[in-house]
């Protein structure tokens, strides 16, 4: 049961951060305008927690390196 929890989780998270892509490359792929900036700015906001970790990440694999 704990397996099946745990890819759900993964599942989910994968379909959180697709629809924040989803969202910045309409930014980035429409017009300048209020819309496009507003549906970026929520595109960030949903990815910004991954590009926190991915900072994490590779914080903690250069402390290994040395």
């Amino acid at each position: 049961m704990e397996k099946v929890k745990d890819f759900l989780k993964g599942f989910v998270a994968t379909v959180i951060v697709m629809f924040g892509v989803f969202l910045f490359n309409f930014y980035l792929t429409h017009p300048f305008g209020i819309v496009s900036v507003l549906v970026g700015l929520c595109g960030f906001l949903i990815l910004y927690p991954a590009v926190k970790k991915w900072e994490q990440r590779l914080d903690r694999s250069d402390a290994n390196q040395k």
